[in-house]
């Protein structure tokens, strides 16, 4: 549904004026290292302390580079798995994003894992992979739990068919990714388009690229780092009416249907489910597309949204699935917590880095990840790629 507007109150309420700072919940700026090591490195320690944990009680044994994993059948460094945590959740935080989508391929082609058990494995990371950017953005107040609640609701509803589709009516999933593909394509070229219109927007003073940028400039000249959205800005409840909700972020409002939400959520959690991924990679595109939402306002749903649907999933695949077919896909949970402990770190810098990306940046990068993730998927039905997808 598309933006009801400009609200003018709404700025004194609760968006900081063009050079104006805004504490955090706990009423008090946290510098951002103190906020890693109080916050984030615990995290981190913890799990990759449980993927030590997880090796030996599942295995016996640590696997490593001269060890292989048992489950995967490979040999690969530790190290290994918590730089492709990293990056890949970093890259994909910044939009939203769960890291499910990169790492999922990269596992299958360049790590050789690729049993039917890298689907739970890598839902391991997805699941705790966005910890790191769900403490991050609720700290920078991006954080809205109505417009989180029915999208997430609908997703842990989707997960829990999803793993059967995939066990049953998808033992060729080739045309079902092909489908997704095109939608990808399609998505993704859309929001190349509206990037575009941003950036003209932006360059005649008006929308939300404009305000970014007019917001940096004035904080640069104040001697202070360019953030192009004030630390602070909340993502507010406006209203509540029926099978309406109306959200607001610094200036601008847009009504949504938690019913409309539970749908898309639903769907995606069952596409993403049977695929063995978080879902970001389809929820985000959506959302900013139909709602035309900004990236600064998505992330308040779909890091909750990764989060639920992971874990449903990987309860459905690990424990429902077995007891109710008979066939149990045992995930390698070492591989999984390690990669998961360079995926908080890397989606944890991502919120801390993205109000300094202009918006159309932000279109940008989306756009593209999400066309070559479904031309990956359209090409994958007529040509034998080196990997599996």
């Amino acid at each position: 549904m598309r933006s009801l507007g400009r609200l003018h109150g709404l700025r004194g309420r609760g968006a900081t004026a063009v050079t104006g700072e805004k504490p955090t919940p706990g009423g008090s700026h946290v510098p951002v290292a103190r906020e890693f090591l109080a916050e984030q490195l615990p995290l981190i320690v913890l799990t990759f302390a449980a993927g030590l944990a997880a090796a030996y009680l599942q295995h016996g044994t640590l696997p490593g580079g001269d060890v292989a994993f048992p489950i995967a059948g490979v040999r690969v460094p530790i190290w290994h798995l918590v730089w492709m945590g990293a990056w890949t959740g970093y890259t994909l935080a910044l939009v939203g994003e769960a890291s499910g989508i990169f790492a999922l391929p990269y596992t299958m082609s360049v790590l050789q894992f690729s049993s039917p058990a890298v689907s739970p494995t890598t839902q391991i990371l997805t699941l705790f992979n966005p910890l790191g950017a769900l403490f991050g953005f609720r700290r920078n107040r991006q954080w809205n739990l109505d417009f989180a609640l029915w999208v997430c609701v609908g997703g842990a509803s989707g997960a829990l068919i999803g793993p059967f589709v995939r066990l049953t009516w998808l033992s060729d999933v080739k045309p079902f990714t092909f489908a997704v593909g095109v939608a990808l394509v399609f998505v993704g070229g859309h929001l190349c388009v509206a990037a575009v219109r941003g950036f003209r927007a932006r360059r005649s003073g008006a929308g939300i690229d404009a305000r970014f940028r007019a917001e940096a400039i004035a904080r640069r000249a104040a001697g202070r780092a360019p953030a192009g959205v004030p630390p602070g800005t909340p993502i507010e409840t406006l209203g509540k009416a029926g099978d309406r909700i109306t959200i607001g972020f610094w200036g601008d409002t847009w009504t949504v249907r938690p019913s409309a939400l539970f749908a898309i959520g639903f769907g995606v959690g069952i596409v993403s489910s049977a695929l063995g991924v978080g879902g970001g990679f389809l929820l985000v595109p959506i959302l900013a597309t139909l709602y035309r939402l900004p990236i600064y306002v998505v992330v308040a749903a779909t890091i909750p949204y990764v989060i639920v649907l992971s874990l449903v999933a990987l309860i459905t695949y690990s424990g429902i699935l077995p007891v109710i077919t008979g066939t149990a896909i045992t995930p390698e949970w070492s591989w999984g917590l390690f990669a998961a402990a360079g995926g908080i770190f890397g989606s944890w810098a991502a919120a801390k880095t993205q109000r300094f990306v202009p918006e159309y940046s932000l279109k940008v990068m989306l756009g593209a990840l999400t066309a070559a993730a479904g031309a990956l998927y359209v090409l994958d039905m007529f040509l034998e790629l080196p990997f599996r997808l």
